[in-house]
């Protein structure tokens, strides 16, 4: 029998053009369900993500905001800035850099895949993970960041209020400026307040500084984070309110205040071979007073030719009186924090044999404990 008859029947059954179009139908079909099985079989859905911006210059910084909306060409796909969090960076960056993390809100799909028992969510054409890279591209600003969250729900971003006590050492000049309720702001945001400044004198016009903060955390985990850190005791801060700059260690998290209650140790100081015309300086009734709080009160003042160690030309060592130098003890009040572990003073731990710095204003000498009551 011929392939195609004189009727144009296929084996004298089917006619060859019926049989082209029910092929040419197969293939359209079977290509139909390929395809759907690949792009079509997706379900619009909507998740929020966290996008770490990281440091970005002040200038995107200060146009990243609320509403915000990246739209997909030819795709009902966008993304919408909920919620936004700037800090300073403290990744060392240098520059105008500001730390920014924003929450989005993603409208996108999800779409089956063989061999997952749930389906995927997908956005511009790419699967989103944890870690993924995405992009905010508008009119004003172009900024890429990380997915660091992925969720059903939630518009805003955790966040919240950390009090912390930072440590530092300042100088006399910024002594001078740095003040309760001075604030760090970038653009509209308030991202640190600082609430209350103990100085205690160290020497050389410098100060150990205990400054107490609210810092405007970003809750990562069960950690809040600043400036893209976690905050944890012995973590680095730097503020810059107006005006001067403030690099510490955070030494106490979730309290803003010093360690211990607020007491009074007696204790004798003794300052050692200094020239007669210091010795003189001191007198009962001299005050350590740091903006209107006084740390030491001296109650009396006990003084001594000073020794000074001699060697002779065949070797001895002999000790003598200095002829002119003198040790000064001065019995001292001081103001300290009792704690678990002992008494604090000028924001250190004292103990006998320990060495302090006392300023009077007109003199300021390196003293040791030798007596604590």
């Amino acid at each position: 029998m011929p392939l195609i008859d004189d009727e144009g029947n296929l084996f004298g059954v089917v006619n060859v053009i019926d049989a082209l179009a029910v092929v040419l139908l197969l293939a359209v079909l079977v290509a139909g369900i390929a395809f759907v099985g690949v792009l079509g079989n997706g379900e619009p859905e909507t998740r929020y993500a966290t996008v770490d911006l990281g440091g970005q210059p002040d200038y995107v910084a200060d146009r990243v905001s609320e509403g915000d909306t990246v739209r997909v060409d030819g795709s009902s796909h966008n993304l919408t800035v909920t919620d936004v969090y700037v800090t300073p960076a403290m990744d060392g960056g240098g520059g105008n850099q500001s730390q920014v993390t924003v929450r989005a809100e993603i409208n996108g799909q999800t779409v089956e895949i063989e061999d997952r028992d749930e389906p995927v969510f997908e956005y511009a054409g790419e699967r989103l993970r944890l870690g993924t890279e995405l992009a905010i591209e508008t009119d004003d600003y172009t900024a890429t960041g990380r997915l660091t969250s992925l969720e059903p729900d939630g518009s805003s971003l955790a966040v919240d209020e950390t009090p912390v006590l930072i440590e530092s050492t300042i100088s006399e000049r910024t002594a001078d400026e740095i003040s309760e309720n001075d604030t760090v702001t970038l653009g509209p945001y308030t991202t640190a307040t600082i609430t209350n400044v103990q100085l205690y004198p160290i020497g050389g016009d410098q100060y150990r500084a205990l400054v107490g903060t609210e810092l405007n955390t970003h809750q990562q985990g069960s950690m809040p984070t600043y400036g893209g850190q976690t905050v944890t005791v012995g973590s680095q801060i730097s503020l810059s309110p107006d005006g001067y700059d403030l690099n510490g260690e955070v030494v106490r998290r979730g309290s803003d205040q010093e360690i211990g209650n607020s007491t009074t140790v007696n204790a004798e100081v003794k300052v050692e071979n200094i020239r007669p015309e210091v010795a003189d300086e001191f007198s009962a009734g001299m005050t350590e007073t740091v903006r209107g709080e006084t740390l030491v009160t001296v109650q009396s003042v006990d003084t001594e030719a000073a020794d000074t160690v001699l060697e002779s030309e065949s070797g001895e060592i002999f000790l003598r009186e200095h002829p002119k130098n003198e040790d000064v003890t001065l019995s001292v009040e001081l103001q300290t924090r009792q704690t678990d572990t002992g008494v604090r003073f000028h924001g250190d731990s004292l103990r006998t044999g320990d060495s302090v710095v006392l300023d009077f204003g007109t003199t300021t000498v390196s003293g040791t404990v030798t007596q604590m009551e």
